[in-house]
């Protein structure tokens, strides 16, 4: 089976998102163009301020990614024919990815130098970054098991090497605290949503079940202010969360598509999106607008607090969309419907939680952001059918598909690349202070930049994998 274009897409503007929304100019910019609880200019967590914004969502969309991902990949391992095994290895599988994932949210933490003044911190971490290619670099599947074992070792000494060396020659602290919290949340949420669907992927009905069990977990537990009661535990703060749970309502609906999607791709017919519209008598532009303007909606009506006219209006809004699915792009028909009943859930879920918010995570968080997500990929799977060989949409997909090494290559490689070269001069050049835009159009420049190096690394099949 071919690799679905569209979600590596999705995957690689979350990624985009991730990275240049921690690298915009602070403090200068709107409060959209940040995480609605940090609002400018002092950026401090204010967890009574309720709303989204785009960067409120690529990190549940990445999750969605994820869950997507996740019957894809794992329905290839296991319809082997004449397989017995097969359950078996993936479940050692998930528990390697879980480990891998988890080890690479302190490793890439720890390789880090690029904040020390100097050359040969910068050194030392793109030295750790080239470390890293033996560690998770995908080989071959002709690549023999002590071969596999001698790369992974050796991968392991080196970054284990170039860590030391940092903390004695830099000082830098090796603390179970230090690590990135992403890619720490996401290695618990895989776990736990792969378990999910490999003993619920044969059965709907308990997997709906699964998704009910999380949501009375999520209420209850969000009801008595249990995340809060724990986080005051210093001593296991670092490893117990919460939200390893609540995002599970992000996950599993995602791994419903996921299905769905392999299905799609794997009938007897082409998946041919285009072509079903071209039946159908009607064009697609409509929905896709409509769609696009919805999405904006709530997040104005959410920030500003329209919480019952939401309701209303998203009610009309996901009505007309999905009767135009029905109609027009009837290969969306369960995704649209799935997007709809989340969203109307969502919309009056906020009524019942006071607002949503992103800290604490509310359910309405969750919901909203999945439906939100299940449109993305709608919007780009239509329009990069006929444009997937577009440059642009080869670097998004292209970094998209290489997820981890597009998550970390501007701040361990590209960064300390430019201090070295002396580029960062220009890239940190003084802009005038009424023109903020100007820092927020070079920030999506090198990122940019960034993602079409990865991506150049893609399409040589070199890829990074837990």
């Amino acid at each position: 089976m071919k690799r679905y274009i569209s979600l590596d897409i999705l995957r690689g503007l979350s990624i985009f998102g991730m990275v240049f929304s921690a690298i915009i100019p602070h403090g200068v910019l709107p409060a959209w163009m940040y995480h609605i609880q940090n609002p400018p200019p002092a950026h401090s967590l204010d967890m009574t301020v309720s709303g989204i914004s785009w960067v409120d969502l690529v990190f549940p969309i990445f999750i969605f990614c994820m869950g997507v991902a996740i019957p894809l990949a794992g329905r290839r391992r296991l319809d082997l024919p004449d397989d017995t095994g097969a359950g078996r290895r993936y479940l050692a599988e998930i528990f390697e990815r879980f480990v891998m994932l988890w080890l690479f949210s302190y490793l890439y933490v720890f390789l880090n130098f690029s904040t020390v003044k100097g050359w040969w911190p910068q050194l030392a971490t793109i030295v750790g970054f080239l470390a890293l290619f033996p560690l998770y670099m995908q080989l071959s599947k002709t690549t023999s098991k002590r071969k596999l074992i001698i790369y992974r070792v050796a991968g392991l000494i080196l970054t284990v090497a170039i860590i030391a060396y940092g903390h004695f020659k830099f000082d830098e602290v090796i603390s179970l605290n230090r690590r990135g919290i992403i890619i720490f949340l996401l290695a618990f949420i895989y776990l736990f949503g792969a378990l999910i669907w490999y003993f619920t992927r044969n059965s709907n009905r308990m997997r709906a079940a699964a998704f009910a069990a999380v949501l009375l977990f999520a209420a209850i537990t969000m009801f008595f202010e249990v995340p809060q009661k724990l986080y005051t535990l210093k001593d296991i703060r670092w490893i117990v969360n919460i939200e390893y749970i609540y995002f599970l309502l992000i996950l599993i609906p995602a791994t419903y598509l996921g299905d769905l999607l392999h299905k799609k791709l794997n009938s007897t017919s082409p998946y041919d999106p285009v072509g079903e519209s071209r039946l159908s008598g009607g064009g697609t532009t409509m929905p896709l607008i409509l769609m696009a303007i919805y999405i904006v909606w709530l997040m104005v009506a959410l920030y500003k607090g329209y919480y019952l006219v939401n309701i209303f209006v998203s009610l009309v809004f996901v009505s007309k969309i999905h009767q135009l699915i029905e109609q027009r792009m009837p290969v969306y028909t369960k995704e649209s419907a799935i997007a709809s009943i989340l969203g109307l859930a969502g919309a009056v879920l906020v009524m019942i939680e006071g607002g949503i918010t992103k800290v604490p995570c509310t359910i309405a968080y969750c919901f909203i952001t999945t439906s939100i997500s299940i449109y993305l990929l709608i919007i780009i799977d239509r329009i990069s059918y006929n444009a997937h060989n577009s440059y642009l949409a080869r670097i998004f997909s292209g970094s998209g598909s290489n997820p981890l090494m597009s998550y970390i290559a501007f701040g361990s490689f590209v960064m300390p690349l430019f201090k070295i070269t002396g580029l960062v001069i220009i890239y940190q050049a003084a802009y005038p202070a009424d023109y903020p835009w100007i820092g927020v159009l070079r920030s999506a420049a090198v990122v940019l930049l960034t993602m079409a190096a990865v991506a150049a690394m893609s399409e040589r099949k070199i890829f990074w994998r837990a």
